[in-house]
């Protein structure tokens, strides 16, 4: 099937449903496990969110759980309209990301349970904000339309209300207004928003206020070229798509910049991302230690990888080839929704609209862009 058939089959199912969907971490917008959460504490959150994410079958009617717009989701979407010329739904898409804005920021439909964190529905967080910021750049390019640059702007300044991890390497971001975490790849993620937007406004100011939480990831990244999650103990595993948004954040600074220590940082990671993460046909290991599951999210995130690398880097572009061909190969299903992960003794077939359909109509958009057939 080409890249473009393949598109027009994934978005369709989306915009049927209105972009609005389920997701694998919704489990505690149940109101019975949300309940038993308030009397189970943390212990209980992370067991259901967990137990529920894995499961074959999608229990969440009887659980209460309904489908919802996730502005990240939405983003994704947004971006890819963008990058395939698809204007026409760039204002709905746009306008229905404004209206999810809640305390500067975007963030969550469901409340959700970390290792290290509780987060209530909605509460604004460096992932979701900055992805959404990007969304409207990427639409801002694609349409000249000055108000979408105006509400990038805007997320920018949403970075302002986080705490910083600092130190004499520089500093970190943490996930959200409520914790004080150090997650590596999220504060990348900030620091591309940042680059991003001051290079579309003309503001060097702030492209430079990226710097720190560059050095900062830089100053972590281990012998073999690896990030680890983030800075504490229970942070320190290390996966594939988080791993792409590292290198991804890195590569938009270096274009930015020139700085060659993020040119060096970035062949070194890129190294340890194609020889750790895939399999001899590209199918995308989830972490680093183990071939399995399979994710949807980790191919999709190595299309983006590797076509963003292509100029850069060696036999990235022949990487989110052969990504791109496991996506649609083995992931998108006969009426267009991509199955959530392959696992050694069973495939799962959820639609989760934010973590697999709207990141693979991303990265299926990023191949149609560029003209890049899988294979």
């Amino acid at each position: 099937m080409s890249v473009a058939s393949a598109f027009d089959r994934a978005w369709s199912y989306a915009e049927d449903r209105s972009f609005e969907g389920i997701d694998p971490y919704d489990a505690l917008s149940s109101p019975l496990l949300a309940a038993l959460h308030r009397v189970g504490g943390r212990p209980f959150g992370i067991l259901a969110t967990q137990v529920l994410r894995r499961m074959p079958w999608d229990v969440r009617p009887a659980l209460g759980i309904r489908a919802a717009a996730n502005p990240k989701g939405l983003a994704l979407f947004l971006s890819a309209a963008a990058r395939v010329g698809s204007l026409d739904v760039v204002p709905r898409l746009a306008g229905s990301l404004r209206r999810l804005s809640s305390g500067g920021g975007w963030g969550y439909p469901f409340p959700w349970r970390s290792r290290a964190f509780y987060l209530p529905a909605r509460t604004p967080t460096i992932v979701a904000t900055a992805f959404v910021g990007e969304a409207f750049v990427d639409a801002y390019r694609a349409t000249g339309d000055h108000t979408l640059l105006d509400t990038a702007v805007t997320a920018c300044a949403f970075l302002d209300r986080l705490h910083r991890t600092e130190d004499a390497t520089g500093a970190c971001l943490s996930y959200s207004t409520l914790d004080r975490s150090a997650v590596y790849n999220a504060s990348l993620l900030g620091g591309r928003l940042l680059v991003r937007v001051g290079t579309a406004t003309g503001d060097a100011e702030l492209v430079e206020r990226a710097r720190p939480l560059v050095a900062f990831a830089l100053a972590r990244q281990t012998d073999d070229g690896a990030w680890a999650y983030g800075d504490a103990a229970h942070h320190r595993w290390i996966d594939s798509f988080h791993t792409g948004f590292v290198l991804s954040a890195l590569e938009v600074w270096r274009e930015a910049t020139g700085d060659p220590d993020a040119a060096r940082a970035i062949d070194r990671g890129f190294r340890f991302y194609a020889d750790t993460f895939f399999g001899p046909e590209g199918e995308p290991y989830y972490f680093s230690d183990r071939k399995w599951p399979h994710d949807v999210h980790s191919a999709a995130q190595a299309v983006l990888t590797g076509c963003q690398l292509r100029e850069a880097i060696p036999g990235a572009e022949s990487l989110a080839r052969r990504a791109g061909h496991d996506l649609v190969e083995r992931f998108l299903c006969p009426d267009g929704h991509f199955r959530y992960q392959i696992r050694r003794t069973h495939r799962v077939d959820i639609p989760y609209m934010r973590w697999s359909q709207a990141w693979a109509v991303r990265a299926l958009a990023e191949l149609t862009a560029l003209g890049i057939e899988p294979r």
